[in-house]
């Protein structure tokens, strides 16, 4: 997989939205991924999931917009997880801030299944930081804006991953033309790691 081009791997966009920042005492109260190889979408997955302590702090309503009522029915990330492990399965995950959304998933799958995630991950935050360093803030907001690239719904799930994968689309694009398109090259740069490179053409967007 390491050796595969970014036309040949298949990656996985995944966002989460929590009860809060630590896996082991906060929950996933949605998930969303968008699996894709070249330029054509392979798949989706997509589920609101109802926390273990049935309900969804008032903090994070006023910042998602996910209700109790919205979450009351929904089955627990136990019964979600094994689909999710399945559906990302060889492939590359691809997050902003990909740490934070990989240490919710480990923990649950750890507790859940008895494994880990094994997936080399890249990183759009840090990958960012690497290739886009004129944009003051590196948060999906504001990079999406730098880019043009329209964005609907702010922290949920899917919209997040929708615009990450846009975002990701267009940071490829930029790394082609400096004859970067490893994917073992991009994992790289998104761990702040120094590559060899043959500059095409320096002119963006």
């Amino acid at each position: 997989m390491f050796n595969l081009t970014t036309d040949e791997a298949i990656f996985t966009v995944i966002d989460l939205e929590t009860t809060g920042f630590n896996p082991e005492r906060d929950y996933i109260i949605e998930i969303a991924a968008i699996k894709f190889q070249g330029n054509f979408e392979i798949g989706r997955f997509w589920k609101l999931i109802k926390p273990e302590t049935g309900f969804v702090p008032s903090h994070i309503t006023r910042l998602t917009g996910i209700t109790n009522a919205m979450v009351i029915d929904q089955p627990l990330i136990k019964d979600i997880i094994p689909d999710f492990f399945n559906f990302i399965q060889d492939t590359v995950i691809v997050a902003h801030n990909v740490k934070f959304d990989l240490s919710f998933l480990n923990y649950n799958t750890k507790v859940y299944l008895g494994r880990s995630i094994k997936n080399p991950s890249i990183c759009t935050d840090n990958l960012a930081r690497r290739i886009l360093p004129d944009i003051d803030s590196k948060s999906l907001e504001h990079i999406a804006y730098h880019l043009s690239i329209p964005y609907r719904q702010r922290h949920r799930a899917m919209s997040d991953a929708e615009v990450t994968l846009r975002i990701f689309e267009k940071m490829l694009s930029f790394l082609e033309d400096y004859n970067v398109n490893k994917v073992i090259d991009i994992i790289k740069l998104s761990e702040g790691k120094r590559i060899n490179y043959r500059e095409k053409r320096k002119k963006y967007v």
